[in-house]
C-alpha cells in the first residue's frame, strides 16, 4: 500500500485518525488532509503512525 492514494470521492479533505506510537507515549492523532499520504506527511516526527480511520468532514449549513 506504499503508493495507495485514497480517492476523495467529491470531498476535498477528510479527518484521518491515527494511533501515534513513540518510545515513551501513545496518542490518538486527528489530521485534516485530502489523502492518507498527506496526513502521514503532517504527522509528528519520531512516531510510528498506525491508521485507525478516515472520517468525512461534516459541512456546516447555515439557515
Amino acid at each position: 500500500m506504499k503508493d495507495h492514494i485514497t480517492h476523495p470521492q467529491g470531498r476535498k479533505s477528510y479527518i484521518w485518525r491515527f494511533l501515534a506510537l513513540s518510545a515513551i507515549d501513545r496518542n490518538v492523532i486527528h489530521i485534516t488532509a485530502a489523502t492518507e499520504r498527506e496526513a502521514r506527511e503532517q504527522s509528528p516526527a519520531g512516531c510510528v503512525m498506525v491508521f485507525a480511520g478516515r472520517l468525512p468532514i461534516q459541512e456546516v449549513r447555515h439557515a
